[in-house]
């Protein structure tokens, strides 16, 4: 087992990184555009993003890949490049020093019949592919993540299974606050959901986005009491407040990383941020959280 294995097994927590995209619009990705394509036209943008989250204390960052398979990058014109942006991810990844890399691995964009006209088939094939060339680079680990259906997750699990059996693969799901818990858009419940995503050969599951720290507190102590496995979390930096200068997020450092106290404490296998954390965020869970 690798030493990222171990740890994410077993050792002490780790800190992944936060937002990415955020950081990418705030040094020149055109709103709208493919984050992806910076690897390409702007490498040297994203080793400084990378950097920047080492410098905060990182343990492992995550490959600027989110929207990395084919069926995605076919809408900004990038078809037939995901081998070639996911290698060129994770060097950019890897020049920054942080002591993990981990592929970063996010949804289609596409939904299942009756919602929509995905094709599962085809799905497989595009997370095999973004998945083989991610491990083919050197990747330490696969996360799997912002999921919002689990039967997506699960074609995505299975897929990158079959590019190898030994890699640590994490999967995270994306879960909103309704009256009797928390559940997915399509009404998975959060225990039942993470069950199902260790099942299906994560070796870490858990969830990232839509919520805030306070919530995904709350859903990580319901998570750490019912599931018998290793979980990671990773909310926003509160709720989103459209601005003139555009979307922002109110929560203060200090707060977000008091709430993920307790989720740390509990035995989670990895923490970070998602939308709208940057730098300053994890900085202050490193503060809390010293690591090895």
């Amino acid at each position: 087992m690798s030493l990222l294995g171990r740890r994410l097994a077993g050792g002490p927590c780790v800190l992944l990184d936060g937002g990415m995209g955020s950081m990418l619009l705030a040094r020149g990705l055109e709103p709208g555009d493919a984050p992806e394509r910076m690897n390409l036209d702007r490498p040297e943008i994203v080793t400084e993003v990378h950097a920047a989250y080492v410098k905060a204390g990182s343990d492992a960052v995550q490959t600027n890949t989110f929207g990395g398979n084919s069926i995605r990058l076919a809408h900004f014109g990038l078809a037939g490049r995901c081998g070639e942006i996911s290698r060129r991810a994770v060097e950019l990844a890897r020049r920054a020093g942080p002591r993990f890399v981990v592929g970063d691995l996010g949804p289609t964009g596409e939904y299942l019949p009756p919602v929509g006209a995905g094709d599962p088939e085809r799905w497989a094939e595009a997370f095999e592919e973004q998945g083989r060339a991610l491990i083919d680079a050197g990747a330490d680990a696969i996360h799997i993540e912002t999921m919002s259906d689990l039967r997506e997750a699960e074609v995505a699990l299975h897929a990158v299974r079959r590019c190898s059996s030994v890699i640590p693969v994490l999967a995270s799901l994306t879960f909103e606050r309704k009256a009797r818990g928390f559940f997915t858009v399509m009404g998975n419940p959060v225990v039942e959901s993470l069950r199902r995503i260790l099942q299906a050969g994560a070796d870490v599951a858990g969830a990232n986005c839509s919520i805030a720290s306070g919530d995904m507190s709350g859903l990580a102590a319901e998570a750490q009491r019912g599931v018998d496995g290793r979980l990671v979390f990773q909310p926003n930096a509160g709720l989103p407040e459209t601005t003139a200068d555009g979307i922002r997020y109110g929560q203060a450092p200090e707060q977000f990383a008091t709430d993920m106290e307790p989720v740390v404490a509990a035995g989670a296998a990895a923490v970070g941020g998602c939308c709208g954390t940057d730098p300053t965020f994890i900085n202050a869970l490193r503060q809390r959280f010293p690591g090895e």
